[in-house]
């Protein structure tokens, strides 16, 4: 099935658009004895874990941005299926606030950027995000 969603003409461009939209407020942050545990709030987000891997390479080019990378992480780790510990969240440090809201260091989307670049450079993609090179 995911093979006939991508070769839908338009499809790709639709993706696009919606990465184009996403925003780092997208993504809720809720404190668990385990650690920040995200929760996909938006319609586009939810959009794009629909796309599947179709996703990926639009996602990784949105880690740039730092209005959109910690979506864009947060939807690419649930996309590609790696295994991430929940402290700090697949390498994205979250410090919650007494009124959890989230406070993010805007200086991680770098380092993100590379591991989820060399992550997409390997074939297999290897089980967990590579550590950071940088």
């Amino acid at each position: 099935m995911t093979e006939e969603r991508s070769a839908q003409p338009g499809r790709s461009a639709d993706v696009s658009r919606l990465v184009g939209r996403l925003d780092n407020a997208d993504v809720r942050w809720n404190g668990t004895f385990y650690g920040p545990m995200p929760t996909v709030a938006s319609n586009a987000g939810r959009r794009l874990l629909d796309a599947g891997a179709e996703a990926i390479p639009h996602l990784i080019g949105a880690l740039g941005d730092a209005s959109r990378f910690v979506a864009a992480h947060v939807l690419l780790t649930l996309l590609s299926g790696v295994e991430y510990p929940t402290a700090p969240w697949n390498g994205l440090e979250i410090e919650l606030t007494e009124n959890a809201e989230p406070r993010i260091d805007p200086g991680q989307r770098s380092g993100l950027a590379r591991r989820w670049r060399s992550w997409q450079a390997q074939s297999p993609h290897p089980r967990a995000l590579p550590p950071d090179q940088g």
